[in-house]
């Protein structure tokens, strides 16, 4: 009995002496899906994302990797994978080329397109309305090219400011917070709840 207790007691030790040296303590919640769109966009089905909060638990500034603290989220959740920076802006970027803007604009210069050739056919369509409709079209196609690199750009500077860069430095006792996005695995519902270390 004497050396069950010494070894329950060694193990509780251990594991304390294991976490008092974390240099990392990352918590994360996840980030519900139509927050996610309205800073994203649409984002592929499967993919998720997580709001971290990284926190430098030592006195001494430390940096840290990405691919350590995805490591580590791996390893402390089985069913998320963490998807790398790059992969989702070329995701989000890809996803921007089908926004209802681009095909609302495609529709529009292709609408200008018959109107040209309508324009010049022997068609007996009224000239007034051949006018009004090129007018109008063309007058949509300037809004519409007008806004669309303001909504891409906002995106992409939101994404640039608050995804999980490829390196942090941390001051002693400091926290940091990023958006890392995962792919769920077997089961469909996402895990609300992240806590782990690092190192």
């Amino acid at each position: 009995m004497k050396s069950v207790r010494l070894t329950a007691f060694g193990l509780v030790a251990f594991s304390a002496l294991g976490f008092a040296q974390s240099t990392f303590v990352v918590t994360g919640t996840a980030i519900p899906k139509g927050l996610i769109q309205q800073n994203y966009g649409r984002l592929p089905k499967g993919v998720g994302a997580y709001d971290l909060s990284i926190c430098n638990v030592t006195d001494a500034k430390q940096s840290v990797v990405s691919s350590e603290i995805y490591q580590a989220l791996s390893q402390s959740t089985a069913d998320l994978k963490p998807i790398g920076r790059d992969i989702m802006l070329a995701s989000i970027l890809h996803n921007q080329n089908r926004s209802a803007g681009n095909i609302v604009a495609l529709m529009l210069n292709s609408a200008t397109e018959v109107l040209s050739l309508l324009s010049s056919s022997k068609y007996g369509v009224p000239p007034g309305v051949l006018t009004g409709a090129a007018v109008g079209s063309l007058a949509a196609q300037q809004i519409f090219s007008n806004l669309k690199p303001i909504f891409a750009a906002d995106q992409v500077q939101k994404f640039e400011n608050e995804v999980l860069e490829p390196a942090l430095v941390l001051d002693g006792g400091s926290c940091v917070e990023r958006t890392v996005f995962t792919a769920v695995g077997r089961t469909n519902s996402q895990q609300q709840k992240l806590s782990f270390h690092v190192r």
